[in-house]
């Protein structure tokens, strides 16, 4: 009895503590991507970290995306639209009641990721199973900094041109699946928790009315405040 139920713990805790595999047969072009967030700067207390969102959510169709980010119990969210057709990168805050919204160019240096200057990017040619998808591997490093070299897994199976255009990891033609990035000015890890072929209305992909155009000093502005 003992034994049965040690095993029955076993299964549990692999199930619980694996992302979730989905059988697959081709590459899907239309679906969601979820991922969980790991917060790596120290400096943070646990407080703000229990504030801060654990998971984003990234839907995908036509090589249009659009992930939502929210923090400080709601207060606070982000959302933002790659647009492949017209070429921008649309991002959708809103702070309670106030809503704003700011245009880039696809191929502009992004207001929100960190650049990595000197970054090398060192292909391999080992391929892991992730969620039942293909997983490759880079090995990045940052010379003359004190960013500690890490490796990044990314997919072909998930078809999304230009996928990593506005990161400092455009090299990349994959889908990243584990990934470090400075975003908001803080040093976060996104790790695949779930890929998943389903129906996305393209209406999911539409700018919502009522949210202010603003430009990229205001931009800048209100990501100062956010972080004071």
């Amino acid at each position: 009895m003992k034994f049965r139920l040690a095993l029955i713990f076993i299964v549990l805790f692999i199930t619980t503590n694996s992302c979730q595999k989905i059988q697959h047969k081709d590459r899907i072009k239309e679906g969601y991507i979820e991922y969980n967030i790991e917060y790596l700067d120290d400096s943070l207390d646990s407080f703000m970290v229990g504030l801060l969102p654990k998971k984003m959510t990234v839907k995908f169709k036509n090589n249009n995306t659009i992930n939502k980010i929210e923090g400080f119990s709601g207060i606070v969210s982000f959302t933002h639209i790659q647009n492949y057709r017209d070429h921008k990168n649309i991002t959708l805050v809103k702070i309670l009641n106030k809503k704003y919204k700011y245009v880039e160019k696809l191929n502009d240096k992004s207001l929100f990721f960190e650049e990595l200057p000197g970054m090398q990017i060192e292909f391999e040619d080992s391929i892991k199973q992730v969620c039942g998808y293909n997983a490759k591997k880079a090995l990045i490093t940052v010379p003359d900094s004190d960013i500690k070299p890490f490796e990044i897994f990314y997919t072909n199976d998930v078809i999304i041109n230009n996928v990593n255009a506005l990161t400092p990891f455009r090299a990349i033609d994959g889908v990243l699946l584990e990934f470090q990035i400075k975003f908001y000015d803080m040093n976060m890890k996104l790790t695949v928790d779930k890929i998943q072929a389903a129906e996305v209305s393209s209406d999911e992909f539409d700018v919502p009315k009522g949210y202010d155009p603003i430009n990229r000093n205001t931009m800048i502005e209100i990501i100062e405040l956010l972080k004071n």
